[in-house]
């Protein structure tokens, strides 16, 4: 039986060997985006912490003459961080933002992702392929997505063939020998190696074939089709009264005509959730990219790097800025929305103000998609309906943790370096194999002629 898995294991690697190794290099590329373009842009990231920030609507129209033709003022995200500047991201390009300084006015830059990542980007979903316009086959993205699902194969039998007899056997395998000449060393790096990277690359790709499949794609669509909304009422008449500050699920405030005469514990008339199909509808972070983001195998860091925050935060910021407002959005009412849910919600990483919606990503570890939603009125600012995390549907839990699982960004810096490793020692893996492939064939040879 370990003989058909070996040879399984072999005949899927020798075709798919070179695409798993740009796959896996790419995506170790791409871990760290956050942090490396964080540092080359800080100069239009970072401000001088000020008494109080400008109004958004003052600060929009200080945007408004460096923006191009036909592109529009997608959403403001808002740092936690009092020396981190405003982004006002942009309809177009994809992820296109502009700088300001919140306390001046004063427009820091301009930024789109760089040139390096969008390469690495391009290479590891679709090897450079771009879409056919005629709707014929998509080589790339169909050449990714089926080295995806032959390399979560090759690591189910590669595990099989490795798995030993004894103890001994295990000690000899679980080590990487490098005094005992280049052979030894190749064939240690590929057994070991591959083990020890196993659980983090069967993570990366079996993650990645959701995308292929479309199974993120149809979990994004199941959450912008959600028909009703919870409203809480204490929660809306707390927010919009200004109340009282602290836990954004703050008690009653004990006046229920400012809960539109719905006394507490009965449940009102339900309202639309369009909030989340305009936080949502477009996610995928990273990636940053569209919901119909393809296969992806490797461990890849799409946090938006210019304010180095969450991957969850730019997930909202790529969405919010895809979901551009129309022109006569009244930005001050962003304002007033923004002012009420800042006064009674205190951990978050960013918040991210569109037109009708204001997300708010938390800070910490574990779903960085784990955004709660606050809906608000456009025509006066009030809160309208909350949504939380915690009661949004299955699948878009669901598909927030596979985006973050994928990218590698569940537990900080620390999982990144796992992530980014276990990336590099993948893409040695199908470089190892030919050479130990390789070798067995000239040896074959050699003894035949002998």
């Amino acid at each position: 039986m370990k003989n058909f898995f070996r040879k399984l294991h072999l005949w899927l690697s020798v075709p798919f060997g070179v695409v798993i190794t740009i796959i896996c290099f790419t995506g170790a590329m791409m871990v760290f985006e956050s942090e490396i373009t964080a540092f080359c842009i800080s100069d239009i990231t970072t401000v001088a912490p000020g008494e109080k920030a400008l109004p958004l609507d003052k600060l929009v129209e200080k945007v408004k003459p460096f923006l191009g033709e036909g592109v529009k003022v997608g959403s403001v995200a808002v740092s936690s961080s009092p020396s981190k500047a405003y982004k006002v991201n942009l309809s177009k390009p994809h992820r296109a933002a502009v700088y300001v300084n919140q306390y001046t006015g004063e427009v820091l830059g301009y930024y789109e992702r760089l040139p390096f990542f969008d390469v690495m980007r391009r290479m590891h979903r679709w090897l450079m392929d771009t879409r056919p316009g005629d709707g014929g086959i998509y080589w790339g993205k169909m050449i990714v997505g089926v080295s995806t699902l032959a390399f979560a194969l090759i690591l189910f039998t590669g595990l099989i063939a490795w798995w030993p007899r004894n103890r001994k056997m295990l000690k000899n395998r679980v080590q990487i020998v490098a005094s005992k000449g280049v052979n030894r060393f190749w064939h240690d790096l590929h057994v070991a190696g591959g083990f020890y990277a196993l659980l983090f690359l069967l993570a990366m790709s079996l993650t990645g074939l959701t995308w292929f499949f479309g199974l993120q794609n149809n979990n994004f669509k199941f959450a912008g089709t959600v028909n009703h909304v919870q409203n809480d009422n204490k929660i809306v008449a707390e927010m919009n009264g200004a109340q009282k500050t602290g836990s954004s699920r703050g008690e009653c405030i004990g006046d229920c005509s400012s809960c539109d005469g719905v006394p507490c514990g009965k449940n009102p008339a339900p309202v639309q959730a369009d909030a989340i199909t305009s936080a949502t509808s477009q996610a995928d972070a990273t990636t940053g990219a569209t919901v119909n983001a393809d296969a992806v195998t490797a461990a890849t860091a799409q946090a938006d790097a210019s304010t180095g925050a969450t991957v969850g935060a730019d997930a909202v910021t790529a969405a919010t800025a895809k979901s551009a407002p129309a022109q006569n959005a009244d930005y001050s009412k962003w304002q007033l929305a923004l002012d009420k849910v800042t006064a009674c919600v205190k951990d978050y990483s960013e918040i991210t103000v569109s037109d009708g919606a204001v997300s708010v990503a938390p800070d910490g570890m574990g779903n960085q998609r784990a955004i709660d939603i606050y809906r608000f009125d456009k025509q006066t600012g009030d809160i309208i309906s909350p949504l939380f995390y915690d009661e949004m549907p299955l699948d878009f839990k669901t598909a927030g943790w596979i985006r973050t699982l994928h990218v590698g960004s569940w537990g900080g810096v620390f999982s990144k370096v796992l992530y980014f490793l276990a990336a590099l020692l993948g893409a040695t893996l199908p470089l190892t194999g030919y050479y130990l492939w390789i070798r067995r064939i000239c040896l074959k040879k050699k003894n035949k002629k002998q």
